[in-house]
């Protein structure tokens, strides 16, 4: 695992890496599917500014520019009532701060994120996904990092007497190589509803989501103020509206913002956040599906 960054100093604790499988959920890469044509390969990506850098539940920049670009290409192997998608692509992290870099070449360019999968919807409204990630940090603030995990997601769309559906989901993430330390593993929980739509006949609707997750540690990830390890990591809820820009011959753009309240329980995430044990984290962001 990684070490903390806590500002602009190296902390004398040890975290987990950042960005992944979305890995929001923050700062994780969450790797969603366009729903835009009827090709076996599609494409989306993105550029994201934040106020804050946390990596499930580590503190990694929360000053200056944050700048957070991303692109996937999807593979449709099987189509049908049970499709099977693989998938590629990269996130990227540049820190105005040139957040624990050793390299003047690329003292910006903080995280380099590459990472394949494969989602298999099972029927009932059960998906199936496996992800391989590699974290890299350009400019040399630590070593690199491999990961393995895998999660299941219910869409429980017209199921329940709701107004709304919860989209629960569970993921578990196993550290394969971690230059830094020892390999890892990492459980996380959640639901992602989207509550409400505004104008939704227009050509502009404006979604609202609320998305809600817990970290938790299955094998050394989060720590207590005497090194033991601590179960529960933290909790996070969050409003996310997204809002259609139109599309054209370079394919559908769409406006994203959110803001989420973090609330750290584990000693080790509190040490890493200047001794707070809660945060605001704002996001404002372009994507595309082509």
């Amino acid at each position: 695992m990684k070490r903390l960054l806590s500002g602009l100093a190296l902390g004398a604790l040890l975290v987990a890496p950042a960005a992944t499988f979305a890995q929001d959920a923050e700062a994780e890469v969450v790797v969603e599917e366009p729903e835009l044509n009827s090709g076996s390969i599609r494409l989306t990506g993105g550029l994201d500014v934040a106020t804050h850098y946390f990596f499930r539940g580590y503190l990694q920049e929360d000053q200056d520019v944050i700048a957070q670009p991303y692109l996937n290409v999807f593979f449709d192997l099987v189509k049908g009532d049970n499709p099977i998608t693989a998938y590629i692509g990269t996130w990227h992290s540049f820190h105005g701060e040139k957040t624990g870099a050793d390299d003047g070449t690329f003292g910006a360019w903080y995280e380099a994120d590459f990472y394949g999968g494969v989602d298999a919807t099972l029927g009932g409204g059960f998906t199936l996904g496996a992800i391989y990630t590699l974290y890299a940090y350009p400019n040399g603030a630590f070593d690199t990092i491999e990961e393995v995990g895998f999660k299941l997601s219910y869409d429980d769309t017209d199921k329940w007497d709701l107004p709304f559906a919860l989209k629960p989901y569970v993921g578990v993430y196993f550290e394969t190589d971690d230059q830094n330390g020892s390999e890892d593993t990492y459980l996380e929980a959640g639901v992602a509803p989207t509550v409400y739509t505004f104008s939704e006949d227009s050509d502009q609707p404006i979604a609202l989501a609320v998305p809600i997750a817990v970290g938790m540690s299955i094998d050394d990830y989060y720590f207590d103020d005497t090194g033991d390890e601590e179960f529960l990591g933290y909790g996070s809820i969050g409003l996310a509206a997204s809002m259609p820009l139109g599309g054209g011959s370079f394919g559908d753009w769409t406006l994203n913002a959110s803001v989420t309240y973090l609330q750290l329980f584990a000693d080790g995430l509190e040490a890493a956040n200047n001794d707070d044990d809660s945060e605001i984290i704002g996001k404002v962001g372009v994507s595309f599906a082509y």
